[in-house]
């Protein structure tokens, strides 16, 4: 009950945000003129493609392309869209981020409930919807930018090692994997092999 409850407390706040924020901010916002252009190259298949002024590897640009592939089926059925670069729209890219967000909140209680087995359920998940709104975070989930993703992978390859996983812990702590989605996950990952 305590994830599934937790998923739609941070849904809850994470849904009328992105719609509102979508609707305020129509364009690009300060680094998304070089990330969303260059994921919509993706969407294309344009894989050779790449903005020289992006610093960041593309794993996002993957990951979000395999996202937007997921939600074309169901858009086109209900005829939302009617090709598959109407889905790749900066509304779109921008929402991966939300659904990165919720599991995020998810991976967060997870810790929480192995690190204080006696906490109780409705306790963690306070936990972890508290911890899912540090400002950093919070500012990029409403937007098209690798932050959510590393922390996601951060958490996934932490939780792993806790869990004494450490195959899955080390499928996601491999340095190739990480600088897919961001350069500073570097520093996530000393971190974590300091304290595990």
């Amino acid at each position: 009950m305590g994830k599934l409850a937790l998923a739609a407390i941070v849904s809850s706040w994470v849904v009328p945000i992105t719609i509102m924020v979508n609707r305020i901010v129509t364009e690009p916002y300060m680094d998304e003129i070089f990330h969303i252009p260059q994921a919509q190259q993706y969407c294309k298949g344009n894989f050779g493609s790449w903005d020289p002024m992006i610093t960041t590897p593309p794993g996002l640009y993957y990951l979000s392309l395999a996202y937007i592939a997921s939600l074309f089926p169901g858009l086109y059925c209900v005829e939302a869209a009617s090709s598959f670069l109407d889905v790749c729209s900066a509304s779109f890219l921008r929402s991966i981020n939300g659904v990165l967000a919720i599991t995020c909140s998810i991976i967060l209680y997870d810790i929480i409930i192995h690190l204080t087995p006696t906490l109780g359920d409705r306790k963690a998940m306070l936990h972890a919807a508290v911890l899912s709104l540090y400002p950093l975070h919070w500012f990029f989930t409403f937007l098209y930018y690798t932050d959510v993703a590393s922390v996601t992978a951060v958490l996934a390859m932490y939780l792993a090692s806790l869990k004494k996983n450490y195959w899955l812990s080390a499928l996601v702590r491999l340095e190739p994997l990480q600088l897919l989605f961001d350069k500073q996950i570097l520093y996530g990952c000393f971190l974590l092999h300091a304290l595990v």
